[in-house]
């Protein structure tokens, strides 16, 4: 796994600033890396309960109920 510094720290500057962060590149490029381990150790280490973090993929079957955004917001 290829450690993304600069990223997180971007993540975790603007983390409360009420805007929605979309995170984008090519295929295989550490999208899913930043977000699903990277980011969600540090949501952990500092003090955040796992229950209290949503992850969704929604390229996967189990997720693909949220592919609708108005069954998303529900």
């Amino acid at each position: 796994m290829i450690l993304r510094p600069r990223y997180l720290e971007q993540l975790k500057d603007y983390m409360w600033d009420g805007q929605i962060k979309v995170i984008t590149g090519i295929r295989r490029c550490g999208k899913s890396v930043l977000l699903f381990e990277l980011f969600y150790n540090y949501l952990l280490d500092t003090g955040v309960q796992p229950k209290n973090i949503i992850r969704l993929e929604l390229d996967k079957r189990r997720d693909a109920r949220f592919r609708n955004p108005v069954r998303l917001a529900a």
